[in-house]
């Protein structure tokens, strides 16, 4: 379901099951309980991102070590070039979230549907969905 109308969404979101945990609105979608600053982006990704071959998608429940993997992860895919002494170790001047965009948290909650064109490939993303 495309939610990139704003009051699609909304209408859509107050016909899902709520509850509150921790002071947090919580809405169950597709069998997953989302964050409600979350959902459109999530919505959005599942309706719009479409694949390429060699894409490499990191996706993992929350809090099962994504942070780890995405600090890994871009290292194995550019082994190429690297010195013995580790200068240029991209895990060391960047922040794992930069390595590793999210598909629902950074591209899709900014736009419904981004053009991802433009990335190098392999492309590598991770998504919580």
């Amino acid at each position: 379901m495309k939610c990139g109308d704003f009051s699609t969404f909304y209408t859509l979101m107050g016909q899902l099951p709520k509850v509150t945990w921790f002071r947090l609105d919580l809405y169950n979608w597709e069998g997953f309980w989302y964050v409600g600053d979350h959902l459109p982006g999530a919505m959005d990704a599942k309706s719009n991102f479409q694949a390429k071959d060699d894409d490499v998608l990191l996706t993992s429940s929350v809090k099962t070590g994504t942070t780890w993997l995405k600090a890994i992860i871009p290292t194995i895919m550019n082994p190429k070039g690297r010195k013995d002494d580790d200068s240029d170790d991209p895990s060391l001047k960047h922040h794992p979230n930069e390595l590793t965009p999210s598909l629902e948290l950074g591209f899709y909650k900014v736009n419904p549907n981004p053009d991802l064109s433009h990335m190098p490939s392999p492309r590598l993303f991770r998504t919580h969905i």
